[in-house]
């Protein structure tokens, strides 16, 4: 029987005990994730922790990980997650137990408001009475969403602490001191570089970077260490929003959303500005590494999504893991509900779906996978671009729990998932892939945060990737809570 076969047989969702359609969270939850963001210092730690249960012999390194943290600064305040300015954590993992420090990222904005006391401009989801003019994208930049560590050719060590509308924050991988804006050259001085980068298994890492009403997107190929092969502009209707993007050994991949931007009225929040038009369809659009040319543009009916997991083509079929978010407008609300503190009674609920392109004729269609309630997929990155047998996220099992509180590994083959619940008092954040040393293709580990709302601390857990459902197999709790951040990457010892 074929996958899809399978699925229909077994019903989107059934058996995997999965909450979806409307979202409600207890009053006690939604303010213990408020509380999360309040009185953020300037740094956290060293702090050290000892692990519980078996830490596998092989997973020794980093994990660092990037998000929101300071929300409120003097008497302005942000009114959504994604404006928060950005915080780098390092979870260091060794033979000692847990060593946790996190640091916020002092971008040019940062301190310039600092100094002044008071937010000086809006951002994605807020906007305040008598803001500064903007003059370039970093004026705005919070360098919230994610990291990106680097290796040059003389062996040092560089982590990226990316936004998606402005250029990366260099930070020091040790102390997670702020080093100044990453500029590749003056023609991509400021130019927006994506939150998700993505790497090749030969290291060469490729981006873009989206510009609003341009129809147009930048393309950034680096090498392995991180120095710029090539920059430049394609075109690219319907980009007015492209947070993330996938690759294969050949192509990159864009799924382009029906959402519009609108200049007016310029005083509104940036994504107050933006139109979901259910009239368009969502483009699936592909470009080769090589030529940096469309190779194929095929349509599929609207989708609204965030995160892509890990694309693969075989025999002239590409296929492109996609969380599809229900609805657009309905998450952009939830969100603001969650920053006030506000109790929300319902949400915009998301699933894995397949989209499945045909070159031969030059369509796709999707699939669903029947994994719903999910999101912040992974993947063994050692094979980014070819086929793997699963696909990582967490998600939410239960429809009184804020976000999501549990891990699953999905199988391609079966369709079937494998999900660890970690209980309503929990809210669990990106657990990343990590490979067991010498190990084959999904041989390793899960590692990731959650925050455990009713005492207000954070934990990080690790779970054998090939048995997630049998729950952590080591963990350390800190001290104190962390505020709810958003991705991070695991760099090895």
């Amino acid at each position: 029987m074929r996958r899809r076969d399978l699925l229909k047989a077994l019903g989107a969702g059934a058996g995997l005990g999965l909450a979806t359609g409307s979202v409600w969270a207890t009053p006690a939850s939604v303010g213990a994730w408020h509380d999360a963001f309040v009185d953020i210092p300037e740094t956290y730690g060293p702090t050290a922790v000892a692990f519980t249960g078996r830490l596998p012999q092989g997973l020794r390194g980093t994990l660092f990980r990037n998000g929101p943290a300071r929300m409120q600064r003097g008497p302005t305040a942000y009114g959504h997650w994604f404006d928060g300015d950005g915080m780098v954590h390092a979870y260091r993992i060794g033979d000692g137990g847990l060593m946790h420090r996190a640091a916020m990222v002092r971008t040019d904005r940062y301190v310039a408001e600092e100094a002044a006391g008071r937010y000086l401009r809006g951002g994605f989801g807020t906007a305040f009475a008598g803001s500064l003019p903007v003059a370039t994208p970093d004026d705005l930049n919070v360098a919230n969403i994610s990291v990106l560590p680097l290796v040059d050719s003389q062996g040092r060590a560089e982590l990226l602490a990316l936004w998606e509308g402005g250029s990366p924050y260099r930070v020091d991988p040790q102390s997670l001191a702020t080093r100044g804006r990453k500029v590749w050259s003056p023609e991509t001085d400021g130019m927006p570089f994506s939150a998700h980068p993505r790497v090749d298994p030969d290291g060469t890492v490729w981006s873009f970077g989206y510009l609003p009403g341009s129809g147009k997107l930048a393309l950034y190929q680096l090498d392995r260490g991180g120095a710029l092969v090539r920059a430049g502009l394609i075109d690219a209707p319907s980009a007015d929003m492209v947070h993330d993007f996938a690759v294969t050994e050949r192509s990159l991949v864009f799924v382009l959303m029906p959402l519009e931007f609108h200049a007016d009225p310029a005083d509104a929040a940036f994504v107050d500005r933006y139109r979901w038009n259910p009239g368009r369809p969502s483009v699936v659009l592909v470009i080769d590494k090589l030529t940096w040319q469309p190779t194929l543009r095929a349509e599929i009916p609207p989708i609204a999504l965030f995160h892509l997991g890990n694309a693969w083509e075989d025999q002239g079929t590409l296929h492109i893991p996609v969380i599809e978010v229900q609805d657009f407008a309905a998450t952009m609300a939830e969100i603001r509900a969650l920053t006030a503190g506000k109790p929300t009674t319902h949400g915009s609920g998301s699933s894995l779906v397949e989209i499945v392109v045909d070159r031969s004729v030059r369509r796709a269609r999707v699939e669903r996978t029947g994994l719903a309630a999910t999101e912040f997929p992974s993947w063994d990155r050692r094979h980014t671009g070819r086929r793997t047998a699963s696909h990582y996220g967490v998600v939410r099992t239960a429809t009184s729990v804020i976000g999501f509180n549990g891990v699953a590994r999905f199988d391609w083959a079966s369709g079937r998932s494998d999900v660890h619940d970690h209980g309503a008092d929990w809210i669990v954040e990106e657990h990343v892939f990590v490979p067991q040393p010498g190990g084959g293709v999904d041989r390793g580990w899960l590692v990731g945060t959650a925050y455990h709302w009713p005492t207000r601390t954070t934990r990080l857990a690790v779970f054998d990737a090939a048995r997630v459902g049998a729950g952590p197999i080591a963990e350390a709790r800190l001290p104190y809570g962390v505020p709810l951040g958003l991705h991070g990457s695991f760099v090895a010892a």
